[in-house]
């Protein structure tokens, strides 16, 4: 059992490994040529050309539904409807470049097509419902126009390799480890024996997903070796919207930082969404298509071989990396707590979460050099005449919680 299930695993990751490099690559260059102001500045006045933008803004970008809080709550600082600022929140986490890659390769073409478009149009019709329930409320006058900060492809390089990864290299290395473990623990066609199927399995697999944190990359595979037991197409594309979509730090934030209608529009736009679609799959969705071998390997010509080959190397590179990494903040920590200007900020889940509480710090007067710890939460300030208050009400405005260590 232990040799099937290393077996399982590590051809799962053999098999993704080039799809996920050719997923951070793209990803890089979407860093370099777009920017929160960029977007925020599209995205200000209230109606369908802002919710549309800010739908198909979010399509591509490899932002998980906590990553994605920080940037959301910058745009509606900056001026972007309550409606975009939805539709954003709602379409940018069920996708990204590298997930749709590792859905072709996975599950097969229809699902890598479906995806993004579903995202898309969810995310459309959520900003237009956000936009209806909001439209009586007062308006804040916020300066829209920003400046985009200028990338470089070095910028670009470190981020497809080093920020981008190091968010979705556990939940993702989780993902194949639970991939593993379904493959050889569940029998073939359990959960049609057991009568899980249809508009149950999708009310139980959506109520499941929503609170669960899961990345929209790492939920393919668990999604594939479902599908290998038996779960019926909708059903596991429920799971592949609503679990990347949601989760309850998520709701908790935009309850705090949007209000209560717009969090009972995204989460009912999602539930229904994800069931009323995986409804649809299961009418139409030619399952010839879904490779159902979680083994399978295509057969590709000499370049895509070498390629693959080192794809594997680079994310070998990058998971030793990311563990070393984790261990020297880990020794870093008690350094971060030495510092009279030292913090606890809370909510904060991923490398971008990380960058937005960085410059929202060092947005404040007499700031010259800002240490987080991502895992701790710890913030270590450097410089002079520091105020609290301000930089308690900076972090609060991007949507965390902050106290100052005793």
């Amino acid at each position: 059992m232990i040799y099937s299930f290393l077996n399982e695993i590590i051809n799962l990751f053999v098999e993704i490994s080039p799809y996920l490099v050719l997923g951070f690559l793209v990803s890089g260059f979407l860093y370099i040529f777009t920017s929160k102001e960029m977007v925020a500045n599209n995205l200000g006045k209230p109606g369908f050309s802002s919710v549309s933008k800010a739908s198909l803004f979010g399509v591509p970008m490899p932002l998980c539904s906590c990553g994605v809080i920080p940037v959301a709550t910058s745009m509606h600082k900056r001026g972007a409807s309550k409606g975009a600022t939805l539709s954003f929140l709602i379409s940018t986490p069920q996708t990204g470049i590298d997930s749709i890659l590792l859905t072709l390769n996975q599950m097969g073409l229809q699902f890598a097509i479906i995806r993004p478009i579903v995202a898309l149009i969810t995310g459309v019709i959520g900003g237009l419902i956000g936009e209806q329930l909001t439209q009586n409320e007062k308006k804040e006058v916020v300066k829209q126009n920003q400046t985009d900060t200028k990338k470089t492809y070095v910028d670009g390089i470190k981020y497809a390799f080093i920020t981008l990864p190091a968010d979705i290299i556990k939940p993702l290395m989780k993902g194949i480890i639970i991939s593993g473990l379904i493959a050889i623990l569940i029998p073939n066609d359990f959960f049609a024996s057991y009568n899980f199927t249809g508009l149950s399995a999708m009310l139980i697999i959506a109520i499941a997903s929503v609170p669960i944190y899961v990345c929209a990359t790492a939920s393919v595979p668990v999604a594939m070796s479902l599908m290998a037991k038996g779960l019926e197409p909708g059903a596991a594309f429920v799971f592949l919207m609503a679990g990347p979509a949601t989760n309850a730090a998520t709701i908790s934030v935009i309850l705090n930082s949007l209000g209560k209608k717009i969090v009972i529009s995204y989460v009912s736009v999602i539930f229904i969404s994800s069931i009323l679609f995986g409804s649809l799959i299961n009418l139409f969705l030619d399952t010839n298509t879904i490779p159902m071998n979680m083994g399978h390997h295509h057969h590709h010509n000499s370049l895509w071989n070498i390629f693959s080959d080192l794809s594997v190397s680079a994310m070998l590179i990058i998971i030793f990396y990311y563990l070393f990494s984790k261990i020297k903040r880990k020794s870093n920590t008690m350094d971060n707590l030495s510092s009279d200007n030292s913090y606890l900020i809370q909510g904060m889940t991923c490398n971008h979460c990380k960058q937005t509480a960085t410059e929202a710090i060092e947005s404040c007067n007499g700031v010259e050099k800002v240490n987080i710890d991502l895992d701790s939460g710890t913030a270590n300030v450097h410089g002079n005449d520091i105020s609290d208050d301000e930089i308690i009400a900076a972090i609060k405005s991007v949507g965390f919680s902050i106290k100052k260590h005793s």
